[in-house]
């Protein structure tokens, strides 16, 4: 049985709008990468906390390629 060995959280290396994150984050949960973009847009603009936790997401997570080329 094949498994994703590395279960942590990461930012998208290839596919990115911005620093990745959203799409990482979508690609490993499983969400569209476009609403989760969304999603914190909308938390930003409401919640201004919502942008220090995607900086930190930036800074922790490490980048990693979404795509098989």
């Amino acid at each position: 049985m094949m498994q994703d060995q590395n279960n942590n959280m990461y930012r998208s290396s290839d596919d990115k709008f911005f620093a990745g994150v959203c799409s990482g984050m979508a690609h490993k949960l499983g969400f569209s990468k476009w609403g989760l973009r969304f999603a914190f847009i909308i938390g930003a603009l409401f919640y201004d906390m919502t942008i220090l936790i995607y900086i930190i997401c930036w800074m922790v997570f490490k980048a990693r390629p979404t795509f098989n080329r």
